[in-house]
C-alpha cells in the first residue's frame, strides 16, 4: 500500500515537473495528453499490435514510432486521425527490433546527453529507439536547440539514423 502511494506521488512529481518546464502552454499540453490517451485507447479497442507502438502528441502533431507492418500500420494511422484535435500524423515503422536492450541503453544515452547540455531540458524531448534508429519529438523555444538535441542523438554509439520531429513553441 505504502508503495503505490509513492508511485503515484512520484508520478504526480513528475507531472508538475513537466508541466513547471514544457514550452507547450498548460492547455495545450493537457491536450496533447488527452490526445494520446484517446490514441492509444483506439489501439486497445480495434488495432490490438499497435500498442507496442510508441505514440506522441505535441501542439497536435502525432508521431507513431516502433515496429509495424503496412497493414498495422496503416490501422493505427486511421485510428490517430480520427481523434478530434489531431492536426497531422508522421510515422517512424520499422519491420523488426532485434536488439531492444541495445535500444534503451542508447536511449538512456541519449537522455544522459540533453541531461548534461545546460541549455537544455529532457522534459522538452521525447523519443524512441527502435533498432538503433532514433525518432525525436517535442517542443523547444529557439531553433537551434533542435541542432543541439539531434547532434546529442548522433553522437551516441549505436545510433544509425536520426528521425527529428522537434518542433518550435507555437507563437
Amino acid at each position: 500500500m505504502l508503495a503505490a502511494i509513492f508511485l503515484v506521488g512520484l508520478a504526480g512529481c513528475e507531472t508538475v515537473y513537466k508541466a513547471a518546464t514544457e514550452e507547450r502552454p498548460l492547455s495545450v499540453l493537457v491536450d496533447d495528453e488527452v490526445i494520446t490517451t484517446k490514441i492509444k485507447k483506439g489501439f486497445f479497442d480495434s488495432v490490438t499490435p499497435a500498442l507496442a507502438l510508441s505514440v506522441f502528441c505535441h501542439q497536435g502533431l502525432v508521431v507513431l514510432a516502433g515496429v509495424a507492418d503496412p497493414q498495422i500500420g496503416d490501422k493505427a494511422v486511421a485510428v490517430a486521425r480520427g481523434i478530434e484535435g489531431v492536426k497531422r500524423v508522421e510515422t517512424y515503422f520499422l519491420p523488426a527490433q532485434p536488439a531492444p536492450f541495445q535500444d534503451l541503453q542508447i536511449s538512456a544515452k541519449i537522455k544522459a546527453r540533453i541531461i548534461g547540455d545546460g541549455a537544455l531540458r529532457i522534459s522538452q524531448v521525447d523519443m524512441a529507439v527502435v533498432a538503433g534508429h532514433v525518432v525525436l519529438t517535442g517542443v523547444v523555444d529557439r531553433p537551434e536547440k533542435i541542432g543541439q538535441i539531434i547532434r546529442h542523438a548522433r553522437a551516441v554509439e549505436g545510433v544509425v539514423a536520426v528521425k527529428s520531429f522537434l518542433q518550435l513553441k507555437a507563437r
